[in-house]
């Protein structure tokens, strides 16, 4: 009821809960119960490795004292813990027997959503993003001697895509603020901006390529495409691979012990 009541569940859909979370738990188990009959294992040291991982972002005292704040028992979440590698692993092993996605298939779904992949007019941007103005100005007049951009934002730009050089990809209208995008679609290709000033600091802009309107081309989208196919494949895969398993080991409940489990 607890559980039910922090969701925001109305009393009437608690049945409903009450299924789906039994269902969740069936799962679980006979996950564990597949793993078990194949020989699949979470060794001893593969588990502290995991505890020991989890206990560096906390120090092991104060980790301890985190569990006992929420009235966590120390050898249950481990052992908790070792379920849930277990289950990764097991979950690993099985969707090794997924099928690829092939090129045929790609090309097929490309041809079949071509609307999906159309796109607004972009532009290929770099930036290099300081902290004060000044330091922006002064990056501006090192650009303007000839000093490499890419060079430069990876000494001293502080936004993320400093790292690589300050490129920021292809941007499409709508996906930046107004202030950065007018400046951005208004640079001809291999020009820098001015210092435009944002509430992510002081941003100098060049375009290097641009992109008109139209459609995305295969080789673009095969990657994005790949994916969402698995993803598809791997839905219906596991679907198929519980009711499999559901067959393999039968679990019956009575009804009415079903009802009288709490939601805590």
């Amino acid at each position: 009821i607890r559980a039910a009541a922090e969701m925001d569940i109305a009393s009437e859909d608690w049945p409903r809960l009450r299924e789906s979370l039994f269902q969740r738990r069936v799962e679980h188990y006979l996950i564990l119960e597949y793993g078990r009959e194949k020989g699949i294992a979470i060794s001893a040291e593969d588990l502290e490795a995991a505890v020991r991982e989890i206990q560096g972002d906390y120090g092991k005292a104060d980790f301890r004292e985190v569990l006992l704040k929420r009235y966590i028992d120390f050898e249950e979440w481990k052992a908790g813990l070792k379920d849930r590698l277990l289950i990764r692993k097991i979950m690993k092993a099985v969707s090794e027997t997924i099928p690829p996605v092939t090129s045929e298939e790609i090309k097929a779904f490309y041809e079949g959503h071509e609307g999906e992949f159309r796109h607004p007019p972009m532009v290929k941007v770099m930036q290099v993003v300081t902290r004060s103005k000044g330091e922006a100005q002064e990056i501006l007049k090192r650009l303007a001697d000839g000093e490499c951009m890419e060079d430069l934002a990876r000494k001293h730009s502080i936004s993320p895509d400093g790292k690589g050089g300050g490129d920021m990809g292809w941007i499409a209208k709508g996906d930046l603020e107004e202030k950065m995008e007018r400046v951005i679609f208004s640079l001809p290709v291999g020009q820098s901006s001015p210092v435009v000033e944002t509430s992510y600091g002081f941003h100098i802009f060049r375009v290097i390529s641009k992109r008109p309107e139209g459609i995305r081309r295969l080789p673009e989208v095969m990657a994005e495409i790949e994916k969402r196919l698995f993803s598809q494949k791997e839905e219906a895969f596991y679907k198929s691979w519980l009711a499999e398993i559901r067959e393999r080991y039968p679990v019956w409940m009575a009804p009415d012990l079903l009802q009288k489990l709490e939601l805590g």
